[in-house]
């Protein structure tokens, strides 16, 4: 007995002692899922369909994409949120879903810093105010001092979105009387905008851009830091002496809390450098998308801030979604 007991204390000692292998030099050994929040064909599909060919490679196992779409990104998102943070699930973490739901949403499920761990950012799209070319809105001034006569009717891709909060923030900050008319979509917004039937619109770069470029629209201004060259003789607003009206629509790869460190370590390298490709650089830059290349810490700082900022607008203006 006493033997047995001595073996048993020795096996113990050893275990503790002995160097465990990390989780990252086991993983992946299987399959890892991407979840995106939407139906396939927006740009958090084709984010994660990016990476996930990348990362098959570099890691030498498959990586795929499961589409779980349904109340604006919520259910695929609370999904996420309730898997095992052992690097098998990944989510496409978005601007919709984690940034404005949880702060106009009592009932979303998760919160967007307590049940994610927040990996790597992929890019970001910016928003443009456009006008029918046809109209006298040629510039912000224009529409500035139009709507000290009557509001101005401006399109979004609908009520608690991202583009719906930049409204409210203009609002705010200039004065201008504006009435927001929400969409369905962001094709609707755009349809609404060129058939005359509102007067502006929030649109992202991305679904914009060739409407601009083909003079359907006139861009009025951006809400980037910077000029983009997609939209060059477009300012900032910032140019326009408005620095604190501002939002860009992030996209970033995230996990359930607690992802260990080491995994979250690896995707993050390989995110920046999927980012930096070439091929993939030239893609961003057609669609006027801007990234930037931290680690998970400062990532994920960044995301509490911007939960921060929406969820204080949300709250000052009474939006609730139920």
């Amino acid at each position: 007995m006493r033997n047995a007991k001595l073996s048993i204390l020795l096996l113990a000692l050893v275990a503790i002692v002995w160097p465990q292998p990390s989780h990252a030099q086991d993983w992946p050994a299987k399959p890892v899922k991407i979840v995106v929040a939407f139906a396939p064909g927006g740009a958090a599909d084709l984010f994660a369909r990016l990476l996930a060919a990348e990362m098959s490679t570099t890691f030498k196992q498959q990586f795929y994409v499961e589409n779980i779409a349904g109340s604006a990104g919520a259910i695929g998102t609370g999904q996420a949120a309730r898997a095992q943070p052992d690097g098998y699930t990944l989510l496409i973490g978005g601007a919709g879903p984690l940034l404005t739901s949880p702060a106009i949403n009592p009932n979303v499920g998760y919160d967007a810093l307590r049940d994610f761990s927040h990996i790597a950012m992929i890019a970001g799209d910016g928003y443009v105010l456009i006008s029918n070319p046809s109209s006298k809105l040629k510039t912000f001034a224009d529409a500035k001092q139009a709507s000290g006569q009557n509001a101005l009717t401006v399109g979004s891709p609908g009520a608690g979105s991202l583009g719906h909060l930049i409204i409210e923030q203009i609002k705010r900050k200039t004065g201008i009387q504006l009435q927001h008319v929400p969409f369905r979509s962001a094709g609707e917004s755009m349809t609404a905008v060129l058939g005359g039937h509102v007067d502006l619109a929030i649109q992202t770069f991305s679904s914009a851009g060739e409407q601009v470029r083909g003079g359907l629209v006139s861009a009025l201004a951006v809400t980037s830091a910077e000029r983009v060259p997609a939209f060059k003789d477009s300012p900032t607003f910032t140019e326009l002496g408005l620095s604190d009206i501002g939002g860009v629509a992030w996209f970033w790869l995230a996990a359930p809390a607690n992802l260990p460190a080491d995994i979250a370590g690896k995707l993050n390298g390989e995110v920046r450098r999927i980012v930096k490709l070439p091929e993939t650089r030239k893609r961003f830059e057609n669609d006027a998308l801007v990234t930037m290349d931290v680690d998970a810490a400062t990532l994920t700082a960044f995301i509490a801030k911007e939960v921060a900022t929406w969820g204080a607008l949300a709250k000052d203006i009474g939006l609730r979604v139920q």
